[in-house]
């Protein structure tokens, strides 16, 4: 059996293995697997079990001294499979520009270039079970955009984004449990936390890694390569706590471990009100046989360059309020509880907050990610033979927003310690801004759009701009060329350590708008492929 308890493990005795893989989320599943087959002798470290339970994720508690995350939200579980076990499924690449340094936002741009990453997009959305990329693009949308569509679009630097969805999110932990199980190559060691990273006496090369349990247990495992795959705010963390022999932590001889966190803020902001008669289908959502996909309307890169603008799109969503928004929440919550098979209960404390308090939520899970495939085609069929309303229909404007990497938004090490003796996360989230600015020019845009498009008209929200996170937790342990810039190279390699490696979203040193996981599974098999060659690995 592939697929152990750590806990069980001989008192005493070292696990050895070719590649030590910590976290069993969506980049280390991958990595697992892909080098599994390949014969590399793999082990793959698990916190959690096979289910949630509560203890292991209390090890997750952190304190947030920033910008306010979701309170009562788990935004991220700690067991087989990792946050996927929650994700509602959306997908999106980044952007060319996305990788290109832009003198108007500091600290941008990747030391790769897109394409290094694009070519293995085909691969991630197979992965991820997603419709083709290449088969819902620029040229499909322009084939099948109503009119209005295309008037939308025909000016103001208004560009269309793809949203892609599954026709049912992937869960790594239930798609390769399987595999992993009958692996001869792979070994999965489970309830198993990565506590600390031990170097050699040269302080460049990873001795073992430290493994703790809840049970009080400790073991060692040595391996000649080690990636840190436990996501964008623990691969930090672990980076951070492991201070024996590097007193700041391990890759942080320029500081910079834990700096630069990023999210995508989310708010809703406005309304669109839509004339009678118009079609606006793409905007809206749509199935296909092998998955769904959604339009949102972003900003060209010309139009970023011309006004100094920040990376966001926006979509129009169905308008909520009163009586209605109580009742759709009331259904979201079902939902969620019904397709997350129990655990997603605890994502909302609902005897502490009122529903109605909470108008930010609307967007999260909208019909095309709650209901399943089968049933969204028919429901979207049903809404197409229905004749069109007469009236005028109106959308809140949801806005999806790049972060700029900032030094000063940031994890650090708290005083408190968890359960197993390790420091918990100080959690410093920054929105700056800029973030705002880009939102109101977008919305100038778009307004202008609808109205000389005689498409509708844009109905601006009063008050401040209150955001939401996303859970896309990213940039913390940022790529670079030079260890000045960053925490690991463009390979993932962290600086100055031999064999020691970081997968996810904590390297990204720019997000975009886009939902990181395509990402974050494409990185891991462009890691996998370089891990996979004899010379990557450093004698």
């Amino acid at each position: 059996m592939s697929i152990i308890d750590g806990r069980e493990w001989p008192a005493g005795q070292a696990v050895e293995t070719d590649i030590c893989i910590v976290g069993a989320g969506a980049a280390g599943i991958t990595l697992a697997t892909e080098l599994g087959r390949t014969g590399r002798d793999v082990v793959l470290l698990e916190s959690g079990g096979l289910s949630l339970d509560a203890l292991t994720q209390s090890l997750y508690d952190l304190e947030s001294t920033g910008y306010a995350q979701r309170a009562g939200y788990m935004s991220r579980v700690r067991y087989f499979g990792g946050s996927c076990n929650l994700w509602a499924g959306r997908s999106m690449t980044l952007d060319p520009s996305d990788f290109e340094p832009r003198s108007w936002v500091p600290h941008s741009g990747w030391p790769l270039r897109y394409d290094d990453v694009a070519r293995h997009y085909p691969r991630a959305a197979r992965i991820l079970g997603l419709p083709a990329l290449d088969r819902i693009d620029s040229s499909y949308l322009e084939q099948r955009f109503s009119p209005d569509e295309r008037v939308l679009f025909a000016g103001d630097g208004l560009v269309p984004t793809i949203s892609r969805w599954a026709t049912r999110p992937k869960r790594f932990g239930a798609a390769y449990r399987s595999e992993l199980r009958s692996s001869r190559a792979t070994r999965v060691l489970l309830h198993s936390s990565a506590v600390a990273i031990e170097l050699d006496e040269t302080g460049r090369r990873v001795r073992s890694l430290k493994v703790g349990m809840l049970t009080g247990r400790r073991l060692d495992v040595r391996a000649r390569t080690y990636v840190l795959a436990c996501g964008g705010i623990e691969n930090a963390r672990l980076l951070l706590a492991s201070r024996d022999l590097q007193p700041a932590g391990v890759g942080n001889d320029h500081g910079l471990v834990g700096r630069f966190f990023m999210d995508h803020p989310r708010t809703v902001f406005g309304k669109a009100h839509i004339a009678a008669g118009k079609q606006l289908a793409m905007l809206r959502g749509r199935p296909v046989a092998d998955g769904k996909f959604q339009v949102g309307m972003g900003l060209s890169p010309e139009a970023q360059r011309q006004d100094g603008l920040l990376n966001h799109y926006a979509t129009f969503e169905a308008l909520s309020s009163g009586y209605a928004t109580n009742s759709y929440q009331a259904a979201v919550q079902a939902m969620k509880v019904l397709l997350r098979k129990g655990h997603a209960g605890s994502r909302f404390d609902l005897e502490r907050m009122r529903l109605r308090d909470l108008p930010e939520m609307i967007y999260l899970l909208s019909p095309k990610e709650l209901m399943p495939h089968a049933l969204y085609r028919a429901y979207v069929a049903a809404r197409d033979r229905l004749p069109r309303p007469a009236a005028p229909s109106s959308f809140v404007v949801v806005y999806f927003c790049e972060q700029p990497p900032d030094p000063d938004s940031r994890v650090r090490l708290s005083r408190e310690v968890d359960a197993l003796g390790i420091n918990r996360v100080e959690l410093h989230w920054r929105i700056g801004t800029e973030v705002v600015e880009s939102i109101l020019r977008l919305q100038e845009r778009l307004a202008r759009r609808l109205e000389t498009s005689g498409v509708g008209r844009l109905e601006v929200s009063s008050g401040d701009v209150a955001f939401a996170d996303a859970s896309h937790h990213m940039g913390t342990t940022r790529m670079s060329l030079e260890p000045k810039n960053g925490v690991v190279d463009p390979n993932g390699k962290v600086h100055g350590i031999a064999n020691l490696y970081v997968a996810g979203s904590s390297v990204f040193p720019c997000a975009g708008y886009a939902n990181p996981t395509l990402t974050i599974v494409a990185l891991a098999l462009r890691l996998a492929d370089l891990l996979t060659n004899e010379s990557s690995y450093v004698q």
